[in-house]
């Protein structure tokens, strides 16, 4: 079940995907105008609106904004330990070159090793085996080992989850894994877009998480009155991935 849930979630993902709709308008509208049908009319105004939707940053950088800052950051005194979730990794770069690649997610793994300074006592669960449909020889977790080993010079404190493709597995495996340890908080690391639907869905496995958002995409609201496709057309993705996913999460999977 999990499974036709992974690949049912990247089909429906890639239909979704602000640019491929802009395309696929685009092409409808080719075919359109080919054929003479009336439709190409209707079409190329639906693809004029969209992208002027898709422009329109103000709208979706202050959307994004609230939704980053839904949950805001805790830094406790004391905790049980630091979760950091996958993400941060391109895997296939990192098998064709040799060398450690980090995505526009780094500061999850960034702010994982200044936290492991923070609190030298506290182990560090790293989850995450690839949440790409075709993937590498390398998992994110084999990448995480090796970062860290790099950036710190020390691996005993890490703890590999190294099954999991999405957010709801995250914390599925996760939930085993710390079985061990006391009954405290755990430190929950990952992009501030993705914390809400994270949050959530570590807190209904009962998994005591404190948040720790990084990894911020949104600008003040104030200072973002302009026009930009791509910066709108990523916006627009982060927010759709994240309000679909967990739409789909209390729908499918919510306890």
């Amino acid at each position: 079940m999990q499974d036709l849930y992974f690949i049912a979630s990247k089909v429906v993902w890639f239909f979704l995907e602000p640019l491929h709709i802009l395309a696929l308008l685009v092409a409808l509208w080719a075919i359109s105008r080919w054929l003479g049908s009336r439709l190409a009319g209707w079409l190329s105004v639906m693809t004029l609106l969209w992208v002027l939707a898709l422009g329109a940053t103000p709208l979706w950088n202050s959307l994004l904004h609230q939704h980053e800052t839904a949950i805001p950051l805790q830094q406790p005194n004391r905790i049980e330990g630091i979760i950091v979730l996958g993400g941060a990794f391109n895997e296939m770069v990192t098998e064709a070159h040799n060398q450690v690649s980090l995505n526009g997610a780094a500061e999850r793994m960034t702010a994982t090793v200044q936290l492991m300074r923070q609190y030298p006592d506290a182990p560090v669960i790293f989850s995450g085996f690839s949440g790409r449909f075709i993937r590498g020889t390398l998992s994110e977790s084999d990448l995480a080992l090796r970062f860290f080993e790099e950036m710190t010079g020390q691996t005993e404190r890490i703890i590999l989850e190294n099954q999991s493709r999405n957010t709801y597995e995250n914390a599925l495996y996760t939930k085993d894994l710390v079985g061990f340890s006391g009954e405290g908080s755990w430190l929950l690391v990952t992009s501030a877009f993705h914390m809400p639907r994270a949050y959530e869905i570590f807190k209904d496995q009962g998994i005591p998480v404190i948040p720790y958002p990084t990894d911020y995409r949104s600008r003040l609201p104030s200072r973002e009155f302009r026009w930009d496709l791509g910066i709108g057309a990523e916006q627009v993705s982060l927010l759709l991935h994240e309000w679909v996913g967990l739409w789909v999460y209390r729908l499918t999977q919510k306890h």
